[in-house]
């Protein structure tokens, strides 16, 4: 019997060793996942500030966007009201008529046909490609 008991301590010195290595392994497991927990609560916290923040943005767009379209309609609407005001005057005026249907000057052609400029470079360029606009006529007696 004096055997036993030692042999039991022992054995149970082991099963407690053995208890105590589980339990840190375990305790070792929590905090590891603690902190892996911790991680994705600070990362979904930064998701979902940027989420609302998209939010907010797409929101602000959309509200411009309502505001650019009704102010192109009204835009468009006041166009053919004056393009309508335009057309009753020459209805109404032979005069203006008269003008509205003569052309254009040459040189105002030349000039509304001339190409887009990237500069003053291609500015100066196109200038001395093109004709030049003739001088004005200056009276000799001043």
């Amino acid at each position: 019997m004096m055997r036993v008991i030692p042999l039991f301590v022992a054995l149970m010195l082991t099963v407690l060793g053995w208890q105590a290595w589980r339990l840190n392994e375990a305790l070792h497991t929590i905090e590891t996942q603690g902190a892996a927990l911790k991680s994705k609560t600070q990362e979904l916290t930064r998701k979902n500030s940027q989420l609302i923040g998209l939010s907010i943005l797409t929101e602000t767009n959309s509200q411009e966007q309502t505001r650019l379209y009704v102010a192109a309609e009204q835009t468009t609407a006041l166009l053919r009201s004056r393009q309508r005001l335009i057309e009753e005057l020459k209805r109404e005026n032979e005069d203006l008529r008269r003008w509205a249907d003569t052309p254009l000057p040459a040189d105002i052609i030349r000039l509304r046909e001339r190409p887009a400029l990237a500069g003053g470079a291609a500015y100066r360029e196109w200038l001395s490609q093109s004709d030049a606009v003739p001088p004005g006529k200056v009276s000799a007696a001043q």
